[in-house]
């Protein structure tokens, strides 16, 4: 009874409110009803697939772009088109022999076995061609009046040994083969089976068609410049001729190296 007179007595004159009334002068008023209420955009998680595919791209760009190299030269080539009648089976070759002309190539950055010398990269190479001499003997070109203008570009997976250091800073020596894929495009005459035939025959693909290339190169690098000696082409048919076409080049070049 004493307890519930005193509380009744702090409740009338006012000591119990204090602590109240200080709480609800400090408290902030309540945020309207229809005030907005802010809202994060959430970005969807990429799917598994989203991320394969940027991190296979990411991996193609970095080895197609760093370490590889582009080189420009300026140099000697010579270019060879055989011709085989695959019916009568006659036989031409007619060449561009020790001509000056331009060189543009590409090439990834080397990859080594293990810690051999022994590595393999993949090289991009481009020329033009016209071909004015016949082979009318062993090692005999002469001009026929015949001729065959074209073009030819390789991708070639190529396997080497080299011996030295790779880069702006380095110098090296390396031997390569390569077995890739190549395009030849070409227009022309030729005479097959000289003497004994003098007429000339038209040869023309007028397309372009993904045929086997091989390659062999010798190169000597000093830093940026160096010397080159490569062969290659592809080799190809249609529904009456067999062609093959090699491409011997020799170049003084300048490399560039990303």
């Amino acid at each position: 009874m004493r307890a519930a007179r005193a509380a009744l007595l702090a409740l009338v004159t006012g000591h119990a409110t204090c602590c109240l009334c200080a709480d609800d002068a400090h408290a902030e008023s309540p945020a309207p009803i229809d005030a907005p209420v802010a809202q994060a955009t959430v970005r969807p998680a990429p799917t598994e697939a989203e991320s394969d595919g940027e991190t296979l791209w990411a991996e193609v760009w970095d080895y197609l772009y760093r370490g590889a190299s582009v080189t420009v030269g300026l140099g000697t080539r010579e270019a060879d088109l055989t011709v085989r009648d695959k019916v009568s089976n006659a036989y031409g070759k007619i060449s561009q022999r020790n001509a000056k002309a331009y060189f543009l190539s590409y090439s990834t950055r080397p990859s080594f076995l293990g810690k051999s010398k022994f590595g393999y990269n993949f090289a991009f190479n481009y020329t033009t061609f016209t071909m004015d001499r016949q082979e009318v003997a062993p090692n005999d070109y002469r001009d026929l009046g015949t001729r065959v203008h074209g073009r030819i570009a390789y991708v070639v997976p190529t396997f080497f040994y080299q011996l030295g250091e790779y880069g702006a800073q380095g110098a090296y020596t390396r031997l390569g083969v390569g077995l890739g894929i190549g395009v030849a495009k070409y227009q022309g005459n030729i005479i097959l089976d000289y003497p004994n035939n003098t007429t000339p025959v038209s040869i023309s693909n007028g397309h372009y068609d993904l045929k086997t290339a091989t390659s062999l190169y010798l190169e000597g690098r000093y830093r940026n410049w160096g010397l080159t000696v490569i062969g290659a082409g592809p080799s190809y048919e249609d529904d009456r001729y067999k062609y093959s076409v090699i491409d011997l080049s020799v170049y003084l070049g300048y490399t560039y190296y990303f």
